[in-house]
């Protein structure tokens, strides 16, 4: 993660091709700026039970299977009205 965030805190600086122009621009920013660039919220993993993913995976099938119901009346009514 810590690369990851090197290269994007790199690739933000437009027209910063090289490290010394990266290490120029990190320089007239200040200090301040280039701290508060480097400290983003990490992503903390968490842990769910077995039940608790299974639970996830059954609300997402159930709003999976009510949108494709929805769409499919909503296609053959569709059918009716254009013929």
């Amino acid at each position: 993660m810590e690369v990851r965030a090197a290269e994007t805190a790199r690739s933000s600086v437009p027209g910063a091709e090289h490290d010394d122009d990266f290490v120029e621009v990190e320089t007239i920013a200040g200090p301040r700026t280039a701290g508060i660039a480097r400290r983003r919220p990490v992503a903390k993993p968490i842990v769910l039970t077995k039940e608790e993913e299974y639970r996830y995976i059954r609300a997402d099938l159930r709003r999976l299977a009510l949108t494709a119901g929805g769409l499919f009346v909503l296609m053959m009514a569709l059918l009716f009205i254009v013929d």
